[in-house]
């Protein structure tokens, strides 16, 4: 164990209120969003558990290969995993660690002993270690959030809506790829067992643009619709799209096609037997 490190963690400690106060103003001026999104006094909690946490890994007796700050780590994840990154920035996070960095470099700077100086160098190296890892760990936490919104937006990009007895209509809206295929078929499929119906209606009127890939994607869905015995019209085939298909070479005449969703549902309730009035 370094007799330095044991020195440091001496003044540190006994330094720990006014070293406390220090780090809280800098907090408040430099992490303002953070400490209103989190609280006040969660703030200062956590600041006084991970402080105490870091003067004690000082005075471990670790080898090089064991990290020595592992406990404060786990402290800075439990902090992180309670902010809503939705309305706060991860670099005001990254700044909870920098802001205590500040204010313990300050704190030993104003020791004349010279080996306190030269333990200022380990303590860079430290804090610059426990800033990338929250650094990480908040790029993790936007990644996982960004993933669940893609998730979320997924879920409500293929919405169902059941037009008429035995007749489902999906709207598209938007780029049409693998994803959101799969998703589709998954969510028409599924609507079309639980309502046992016959006809489903997929409306390419939001897709700005229809290439091979998206009539690939199209022609799959269909043929899934048919092998549970319903019809699939595809609605939305506007002039344009119609002559770039023709010039893509795609072949949609095996399919019911119609240019407007009006049509389509005509052709629906005749295919169904049914009739309006």
């Amino acid at each position: 164990m370094s007799n330095i490190n044991l020195k440091v963690a001496d003044i540190l400690d006994k330094n720990r209120e006014a070293l406390l106060d220090s780090w809280q103003q800098q907090l408040i001026v430099n992490t303002r969003v953070l400490v209103s999104e989190v609280g006040f006094n969660s703030i200062k909690s956590y600041s006084e558990q991970v402080l105490l946490s870091f003067i004690d890994s000082l005075t471990q007796d670790l080898s090089a290969e064991e990290d020595r700050f592992s406990q404060t780590r786990v402290l800075l994840k439990e902090f992180i995993a309670k902010i809503d990154f939705n309305n706060v920035d991860f670099v005001e996070v990254v700044n909870f660690i920098l802001t205590l960095k500040s204010s313990v470099t300050n704190l030993l700077i104003k020791e004349s002993d010279a080996c306190i100086s030269e333990s200022i160098l380990n303590l860079t190296s430290w804090f610059d270690d426990l800033t990338f890892y929250i650094f990480s760990i908040c790029i993790e936490t936007r990644e996982s959030l960004i993933r669940e919104q893609q998730r979320a937006f997924m879920d409500v990009s293929v919405p169902v809506v059941r037009l008429w007895n035995q007749i489902l209509m999906i709207p598209l809206v938007g780029m049409l790829d693998s994803s959101r295929t799969q998703q589709m078929m998954e969510t028409m499929l599924g609507a079309l067992e639980d309502y046992q119906s016959r006809v489903a209606i997929l409306d390419i009127s939001g897709i700005p643009v229809v290439d091979t890939l998206v009539a690939r994607h199209l022609i799959t869905a269909a043929s899934a619709a048919r092998l549970m015995g319903a019809e699939c019209i595809i609605t939305g085939v506007r002039a344009r799209i119609s002559q770039t298909l023709v010039q893509l070479g795609v072949d949609l005449s095996g399919f019911i096609t119609r240019s407007t969703l009006a049509d389509g549902f005509a052709t629906a309730l005749k295919i169904t037997g049914q009739q309006i009035g």
